[in-house]
């Protein structure tokens, strides 16, 4: 059986809600579904979007796969990341951003003869 993770429409016309759902690919948009994933409602400002990310990591792991749409929610929660980095065995590079933002780091200082010209410092070979 084919796993997709997708959207689900609900709300009245004109007033779209969504659930991400896991299902099977040849089922109905709106039809029967695996496991609710979490929801998204586009007409908040901003998107409301909650997703489960223990349960949308189960179902990749178990290789189901997102529609486009699907993928461009789980990629803004970084949940395909996560998966990515879990999949290559790699941890999440989150120890290297651990800096916090308002800390000024220390960038090296060039040397004092940094603004002289090489050819105005050497003599000629003549001379």
């Amino acid at each position: 059986m084919a796993v997709r993770i997708r959207l689900q429409r609900h709300g009245r016309k004109k007033r779209p809600f969504y659930r991400l759902v896991a299902a099977d690919a040849r089922a109905q948009r709106d039809g029967a579904f695996l496991e609710r994933l979490g929801h998204y409602n586009p007409l908040t400002e901003p998107a409301e979007i909650h997703i489960d990310e223990e349960k949308a990591l189960k179902w990749l792991r178990r290789g189901a796969q997102p529609t486009d749409t699907a993928k461009s929610l789980l990629s803004q929660r970084g949940i395909l990341r996560k998966f990515a980095y879990e999949k290559l065995g790699k941890p999440l590079p989150d120890a290297e951003i651990s800096e916090e933002p308002g800390e000024d780091v220390e960038a090296p200082k060039p040397p004092a003869e940094a603004g002289t010209l090489l050819t105005e410092a050497t003599p000629e070979p003549g001379e």
